[in-house]
């Protein structure tokens, strides 16, 4: 499987970081997540998904709690207590690969729990739906100056059971999303688990502990949303997904198309980044990522190429469209 790369996420980056964007060299068997950090005096942020530092337990007694077995029914049914059957993708575990972005102290703007619901406009009832997690982290905020605005708004959410050895863990971003991903499918097929309309790539790996843990990307009213489990049970990690994907009215297996121009080329990860036309982008995410399959080469197109792209699912991880899901592409006049 080749390897999977994110274009730069953000609407209005200048031609100067399309061109370094087009000459880099994507590492492989990586991925790259944020974290949200406390204020410092002037930092560089190098962060990985297998890195991420985890507060100390609450030292407050939890009940035990044994989540109910689901029985999972032939239908999907919009009640998280009946659960759904995940279309797993099996991956390795994940290698980590770091990616930095020069953060100032000054810049930055703490924020409550409640205030960053309020800033991403979401809703995370994860605690509502497994009773035996608890929220973890107070430390939420983001990086803003009058010139830039806001530039970085990564934060990592975890919710985890009173002895340490179960974690549901959120990250959520609009203005600045992670960049780089890099899975190795077990198998060629890449598959989706429809969720309250949404056809959705779950994935799942066991860690160095042999503990399961699940992995999805999705992009939702133009936040970025990464979900991941580790020692949860694959019913409650679907429930789980079901309450935080909104409901969407589209067919499964439906062909999707868009529409823009090429404005990153990489031929060493066979991959193109196409800047969506302006009616099809969201605010923060108009460049999509493309993943060519064997057969086709990125060389075969040139910088500011209109193209036509159809597949078939939602991207499988965020703003990248993997060989795996491609229909056609075509050049456009």
């Amino acid at each position: 499987m080749n390897a999977k790369l994110f274009s730069e996420a953000l609407s209005e980056v200048n031609d100067k970081y399309y061109e370094e964007a087009a000459n880099y060299h994507c590492k492989k068997h990586g991925w790259v997540k944020f974290t949200s950090l406390a204020a410092c005096a002037a930092i560089v942020l190098a962060v990985s998904f297998a890195t991420l530092w985890k507060l100390p337990s609450q030292t407050t007694p939890q009940p035990e709690y044994e989540p109910p077995i689901i029985t999972n029914p032939d239908n999907q049914s919009d009640n998280p207590e009946q659960g759904i059957s995940l279309n797993l993708n099996e991956i390795k575990e994940l290698n980590a690969t770091s990616g930095s972005i020069a953060l100032m102290a000054d810049d930055y703007t703490a924020m409550s729990y409640e205030e960053l619901l309020r800033y991403f406009d979401v809703s995370l009832p994860i605690t509502e739906t497994l009773p035996y997690l608890t929220l973890q982290s107070n430390d939420f905020g983001i990086y803003q100056t009058d010139n830039r605005g806001i530039y970085y708004d990564g934060n990592f959410i975890e919710f985890r059971n009173s002895g340490g050895t179960q974690d549901i863990n959120i990250v959520l971003s609009k203005v600045f999303k992670h960049t780089s991903d890099v899975f190795d499918l077990s198998a060629d097929e890449l598959q989706f688990t429809e969720i309250n309309g949404r056809e959705l790539a779950v994935f799942h790996y066991t860690n160095e502990n042999g503990t399961d843990c699940y992995y999805a990307e999705f992009l939702q009213n133009d936040v970025a949303f990464v979900v991941s489990s580790e020692n949860i049970s694959m019913e409650d990690y679907a429930k789980c997904l079901q309450v935080l994907v909104e409901k969407a009215q589209q067919n499964s297996g439906s062909v999707n198309t868009i529409t823009g121009e090429i404005v990153v080329i990489d031929p060493y990860a066979n991959h193109i980044g196409v800047r969506l036309d302006k009616e099809q982008a969201p605010e923060y995410s108009s460049v999509y990522g493309i993943d060519l399959p064997d057969g086709q080469s990125a060389g075969d197109y040139s910088l500011g190429d209109r193209v036509e792209v159809m597949y078939t699912g939602e991207p499988a991880t965020i703003l990248t469209i993997w060989a795996e899901q491609l229909v056609d592409i075509k050049l456009l006049k």
